[in-house]
């Protein structure tokens, strides 16, 4: 079965929520598992209602029983259960299910079990921190207010959450605000500035989160949680070896922009997103709702530090990479020796120089996304004027695959150009530089759609399967440090 369509969801739905009446726990902790791999889907509405008032019911439950193992699975189960299908709402908020995930209260229950006695378990609290992270995507599934202000609804659940989090901090002191900061401030993206103002959110030192520091040379250092000798010696060989053919391409003869000064890259290498996402905020001051990211700083001000933040790609573990290094660095390369001024100086039409420039130079010739994009949309293939004009807004295919696409025209069979948009950029010319996409554009576009033509004759790239339900979770839904100690995945337990 590739589709589950609204009549199979509802009796699913209807089937969960019998078959947890009389369950035992092994069972529920099932039933919540097959509910959010088949049900958290933009495509769910009312059908699910069954489910979703089970959950609240099993979730009560649970509390109320005693402490065991197999309890233990189920109620963790059963608050990503609300994670799960939250975080799928909160992707798609225009969607059914956005729509029946908050007529569902599902606030009111996680709440309800936030502040009650089950969601500590001695010195443990794991399940509190597991539902302040699920009310963290609630309060993201709310409808956002104009301009960024936080709205009624927002600053209710906010205070209700700090509420609980006050209650325990009388308690239990420190161990309550990590709790509170890890479980719902940084999931909601609360940010460095909203924790400081907060007497509940904590911000620890840089040291105690990444205490490795590693000098590759005097322009490039890695701060890091957990690489080894090895992965740093890796990491710093891409790196150097990237700058060679980047100077080469661009013919920057190696002499940075006039008045920058942003003499060395700082890159922070956190061992997951989980880290990330977390202490990037809290640390760095940086949005963490992206898979890393390079902010240039103001390059004129003397002592400006440039910075990459990355983390290890752990879903290919054994393997070892860092999550979009090399394309990161080429910003740092392309700020430092191409572009004058820092982020946002020139008024326009920089997206697809700053994106498709970095998407080359780190992949070369292997960009298998961007050719089944050009082959699949062979037939509407965007302009090289279309291309040059890109905004962020405009999606990932333009920002990233067309602009890929058109840079490595330019790299292969017009070599000069590309090295004459160096010269205007450099010498913060903008009128040049745009003048002289308008004469590419329009002299261009037939040698343009000839070459990619040319291009696309290759052998084709195997298709890429559908996914049939039940469908792999994200791997940025779930958060390490949520994780139980005691939970374990094995033959009987099977999480995702």
């Amino acid at each position: 079965m590739d589709v589950m369509d609204e009549k199979r969801a509802s009796r699913l739905a209807t089937i969960l929520s019998r078959s947890a009446q009389t369950a035992p726990d092994s069972t529920r902790e099932q039933i919540a598992v097959v509910g959010y791999r088949f049900l958290a889907d933009k495509a769910r509405g009312d059908e699910i209602v069954p489910f979703l008032e089970m959950l609240a019911v099993q979730l009560t439950q649970l509390a109320a029983e005693p402490v065991s193992i197999g309890r233990d699975y189920a109620l963790w189960e059963t608050l990503r259960a609300y994670g799960f299908l939250l975080f799928e709402s909160r992707k798609h908020p225009d969607s059914r299910l956005t729509k029946i995930m908050l007529a569902s209260e599902a606030d009111a229950a996680l709440l309800n079990f936030a502040r009650s006695s089950a969601a500590i378990q001695g010195a443990d609290d794991w399940p509190r921190m597991n539902a302040y992270w699920a009310l963290a995507l609630y309060r993201l599934t709310l409808p956002a207010g104009e301009n960024g202000e936080t709205t009624p609804e927002e600053l209710k659940l906010d205070n209700a959450v700090k509420g609980i989090a006050s209650a325990d901090a009388a308690i239990r002191g420190s161990a309550a605000k990590a709790t509170y900061t890890l479980g719902y401030h940084v999931n909601r993206f609360g940010g460095k500035e909203a924790c400081e103002q907060d007497e509940l959110c904590v911000i620890p030192e840089l040291t105690q989160v990444l205490p490795q520091r590693h000098a590759c040379s005097e322009r490039l250092y890695i701060l890091s949680q957990d690489l080894t000798t090895a992965e740093f010696a890796e990491s710093c060989t891409r790196l150097i070896s990237q700058e060679n053919s980047f100077h080469e391409l661009l013919d920057t003869q190696r002499l940075p922009t006039a008045n920058d000064f942003n003499e060395a890259l700082q890159v922070v290498a956190f061992k997951n997103w989980s880290q990330y996402n977390a202490y990037g905020q809290l640390l760095f001051d940086i949005g963490t709702d992206n898979g890393g990211m390079y902010i240039e700083g103001t390059p004129s001000k003397p002592g400006n530090q440039a910075s990459f933040f990355a983390f290890r790609q752990w879903w290919i573990a054994p393997e070892f990479a860092i999550w979009n290094l090399n394309h990161e660095y080429v910003h740092y390369l392309d700020g430092r020796f191409v572009k004058y001024g820092g982020f946002g100086h020139f008024p326009g039409k920089m997206v697809w120089w700053a994106e498709g420039l970095a998407e080359y130079v780190s992949k070369g010739t292997e960009n298998p996304e961007a050719m089944a994009l050009a082959r699949e949309k062979q037939a509407s293939t965007p302009s090289l004027a279309e291309i040059f004009a890109t905004e962020y807004q405009d999606g990932l295919d333009r920002t990233y695959r067309w602009s890929y696409l058109a840079i490595r025209f330019l790299a292969e069979q017009r070599p000069n150009a590309l090295k004459e948009i160096v010269k205007h950029l450099k010498t913060d010319y903008f009128e040049g530089y745009e003048t002289r996409l308008q004469t590419l554009a329009a002299n261009e576009q037939t040698a343009f759609s000839d070459w990619l033509a040319t291009l696309l004759e290759s052998p084709n790239v195997t298709p890429t399967a559908t996914d049939a339900l039940p469908r792999k979770i994200n791997r940025y839904a779930y958060r390490d440090y949520l994780q139980p100690p005691h939970l374990t995945s094995d033959g009987l337990h099977f999480h995702f």
